[in-house]
């Protein structure tokens, strides 16, 4: 990928925490426009790390990160203004527990955006239907399963109309027969030609909805490659120990499609 068609650009990234652990060692990757990245790696080896300092919630103490062709790293940064356009979603839901799921998903473009209200409901609306929860429009989170919360939270990222998406282990708090539903609006998402970065430990969700995967170990970007030679030949050592523990079957790009994403199907370690 060359230079100018990168939305996203990241050079030497170095993210030091305060207790002393070097989380982010020189990292540097391209993100093209309507691209799909999946970032995989065993834990602790940066990749929740990695973007959160994308969407600024962890300062990095070298290199650059540059969206649109602005340098988002710079400490004078507008953040509220940048969220807008580089959405993210988290493993914990992160929803307002005494509002109805209608009044987190206005919550934002009221609050930042001063959206208008009729025009962000009835886009609120759709998007509920979309995901296939808009019957529950008026339910509180503490009323909705694992897997509605994580798609009303990524409904309510999507509500801000970002350019980029970043989901951070989005399926890993999931029952299994959970994790299906989420995945499948990230599949739909990725054919609209939605531009994401995916945190996972799905290997078989990242070998079907990626572009690209980036393989991470101890801070630094080990491999990037296409899923099919990663998953199949991927060219580091590391990389092999680490997909060693995995159990696979056949990628399966289809976002109706039935079993393939589902239980130990979705690239769990492997038993012994």
């Amino acid at each position: 990928m060359t230079d100018d068609k990168a939305v996203l650009q990241l050079r030497d990234v170095d993210k030091t925490y305060p207790t002393g652990v070097h989380a982010l060692r020189g990292v540097s990757l391209d993100v093209a426009r309507s691209e799909v990245i999946a970032i995989v790696g065993p834990s602790g080896c940066g990749k929740s790390t990695l973007l959160r300092c994308v969407n600024g919630l962890e300062p990095i103490q070298g290199g650059t990160i540059t969206f649109d062709g602005d340098v988002i790293s710079d400490p004078k940064t507008k953040w509220q203004k940048v969220r807008q356009r580089i959405g993210m979603v988290f493993q914990s839901y992160e929803l307002f527990g005494h509002l109805t799921v209608m009044k987190n998903l206005l919550l934002g473009p009221s609050v930042v955006q001063h959206a208008d209200a009729a025009d962000a409901r009835t886009r609120a609306a759709a998007l509920l239907e979309r995901v296939g929860l808009a019957d529950r429009a008026d339910a509180l989170p503490r009323q909705l399963s694992g897997g509605q919360k994580q798609r009303i939270a990524i409904v309510r990222a999507l509500m801000m109309q970002p350019e980029v998406l970043l989901l951070d282990e989005i399926t890993a708090s999931l029952d299994p027969e959970m994790v299906r539903e989420v995945l499948d609006v990230v599949l739909e998402l990725a054919s609209e030609g939605m531009t994401m970065l995916i945190v996972t430990h799905e290997m078989s969700f990242a070998r079907a909805i990626a572009d690209r995967v980036v393989f991470m170990d101890a801070g630094r970007v080990v491999e990037v490659a296409e899923p099919e030679r990663f998953f199949t030949a991927p060219e580091s050592a590391r990389a092999q120990q680490f997909l060693n523990t995995f159990v696979f079957e056949a990628p399966d790009k289809d976002v109706a499609a039935g079993p393939a994403l589902d239980g130990a199907d979705v690239g769990e370690p492997a038993e012994g």
